[in-house]
């Protein structure tokens, strides 16, 4: 009966698992122009917690004043910060990066975001794009961001198995007394050896 209980929890543990992984999360995107002291609304971002959706951003308009201030930040070599938070997932999670080369690239930056094995996000990254600087005289209004979801993937596992079942045949050959010894003829028998060597060394001493 308990093992019953136990595999009727394991099924309702994996099938909501599986409606988790295949819902929707928005993060709200803000940034600050004054180095944390103040927040702005920038944008949204929708993430699919499958490996098969693509994320979406929707920005807002990025105004000549806050431009100017994004400039002024560059010119005091500061940075300028991001902050994403969970519209449902109690998630609220900062990067930055230096406002110079973010102006350079022409507002062209990525948005690296990183999520756990459930889908859900445990880090943010920001970046700048500075290959596309050569588009210095692009329109501003707007921020070129691209977005990258970096799944966590599973790491090496120790092969258990083997281990196990070499502990398991060296047992039975201790119980059924088929040991065998690997050690060296000298290894064996040096009590013995090393004894009849002297023995032999004073008697050639005496002889001479």
């Amino acid at each position: 009966m308990l093992l019953l209980f136990g595999l009727v929890g394991l099924v309702s543990l994996v099938a909501g698992s599986e409606v988790d992984l295949e819902g929707e999360m928005r993060l709200r995107l803000e940034h600050s122009l004054d180095l944390g002291r103040t927040w702005k609304p920038r944008g949204l971002v929708s993430l699919t917690r499958s490996r098969s959706g693509n994320p979406t951003i929707q920005q807002d308009v990025l105004s000549s004043d806050d431009y100017e201030k994004i400039k002024e930040l560059c010119s005091n070599n500061e940075l300028y910060m991001i902050k994403v938070i969970g519209e449902v997932d109690p998630v609220e999670l900062q990067s930055f990066v230096s406002a110079c080369p973010l102006v350079e690239s022409g507002m062209a930056e990525t948005l690296v975001v990183h999520v756990d094995w459930r889908g859900s996000v445990v880090a943010v990254n920001q970046g700048t794009r500075l290959e596309e600087a050569i588009y210095k005289g692009r329109n501003r209004e707007r921020f070129d961001t691209k977005i990258v979801v970096q799944n966590m993937e599973n790491g090496p596992t120790p092969d258990t198995a083997a281990f196990i079942q070499k502990v398991e045949e060296e047992k039975a050959r201790k119980m059924t007394g088929e040991t065998t010894e690997n050690k060296s003829f000298f290894s064996k028998y040096w009590m013995y050896i090393v004894p009849v060597g002297i023995f032999m060394l004073i008697n050639s001493a005496a002889g001479t």
